[in-house]
């Protein structure tokens, strides 16, 4: 019943949620319980910690990889995304596709660029830029019947989802024409090298290096004959994204704080247009049993312990009902799922199981 209402008729299930929620083991899992339904499963995470890979026996490699030891109906694969490679490889593509309509681009000048090198890496939006164009390259070649993608954690459900498309502001046409060459027919920044920006420059070439500028100039030159791609490139990732059969798993845990934040979640995610389809409540309570025949004991300590566990059965009794408040504003039909707080860490295909085993709704 479960597996049925999750995965039916869903070709990419995006997790999204708050920091340490648990949502990269879980995100797995998932991707465990679609394999076991004998789907061709691919799950894809850009977690820094590498658990993931870890836990999947995937560590070392970047690749698409198939898990091993896995002995699923279907099958099971998984990637960290290597953020320089994917953006390397769209610029190839964006550079090749810009040749063949007679505009020479040369795609490893641009690659070589030292200032590409580091916005590709570390300006803000360009990993969440590869993680989408891998979503959207994977999706588009037809291998897998469904794509799992882990997302970064996120104050607000939105960052990760809108952060492409102010990393194409950077690469519009009007940037870039600020930093042509004159010798490329650039008035604009010939003007204003004229009009007193020559002295800014000078002082960001003794603050970064006398190839500053001209790093500059290069970088623009070269990418503006394809930065068109990047943006008609984040406009299908959108459509992809609000597609029907594109679903948004939120998860979350308790505390207070959080199930507030996944409420915020909840609301900025469907005014967007995107399908919240599940919420994923995690450690809702503990695995372990509460000693009820401690109650009939005459043993002070076996009393105490007793007594120990009914305040704690009242404190996740009390959890319960705030559960269930998150619940009711929850509107639509969202499938709401539970899992207990597991005392060891999940750390195999067999953890992995457990997890799917346990989900509760």
């Amino acid at each position: 019943m479960l597996q049925k209402n999750l995965f039916s008729d869903v070709k990419i299930l995006v997790c999204v949620g708050s920091g340490g929620v648990g949502k990269t083991t879980l995100a797995a899992a998932l991707g465990v319980m679609a394999a076991q339904q004998g789907l061709k499963v691919l799950v894809l995470t850009i977690d820094p910690s590498k658990r993931l890979a870890q836990t999947l026996g995937i560590e070392g490699t970047q690749e698409i990889t198939e898990v091993p030891g896995q002995k699923f109906k279907g099958q099971l694969w998984a990637s960290v995304i290597n953020h320089q490679k994917v953006f390397d490889d769209f610029v190839r593509k964006a550079a090749s596709s810009a040749n063949k309509t007679g505009v020479s681009v040369s795609a490893e000048r641009i690659l070589k660029n030292k200032l590409y090198r580091q916005l590709s890496t570390s300006l803000s939006g360009s990993q969440e830029f590869t993680a989408l164009e891998m979503l959207c390259s994977c999706h588009e070649s037809g291998r897998f019947d469904l794509i799992i993608l882990d997302t970064p954690p996120a104050k607000h459900a939105m960052d990760f989802l809108k952060a492409p498309q102010k990393l194409a502001a950077l690469f519009n046409e009007g940037i870039a024409q600020w930093f042509r060459t004159p010798q490329e027919g650039a008035g604009f920044f010939a003007n204003l090298l004229h009009s007193g920006t020559r002295q800014v420059l000078k002082t960001l070439e003794n603050l970064t290096g006398a190839d500053f500028v001209r790093e500059l100039a290069d970088f623009f030159l070269n990418i503006e004959k394809w930065q068109n791609k990047l943006e008609q490139r984040i406009l299908q990732v959108h459509e992809m994204l609000v597609h029907p059969q594109t679903q948004f798993c939120l998860v979350t845990s308790f505390d207070l704080a959080k199930l507030k934040e996944a409420e915020s979640f909840a609301k900025e995610i469907r005014k967007n247009g995107y399908h919240l389809t599940s919420v994923l409540l995690n450690r809702v309570f503990p695995d372990w049993i509460l000693p009820e025949a401690a109650e009939t004991s005459e043993d002070p300590k076996k009393i105490e312990i007793y007594r120990l566990a009914q305040l704690l059965r009242f404190y996740y009794e009390h959890r319960l009902e705030l559960y269930a408040q998150f619940e009711r504003k929850l509107s639509g039909d969202v499938l709401v799922m539970k899992l207990p707080d597991y005392v060891e860490p999940v750390s195999d295909l067999d953890g992995l199981m457990l997890i799917g085993s346990q989900l509760e709704f």
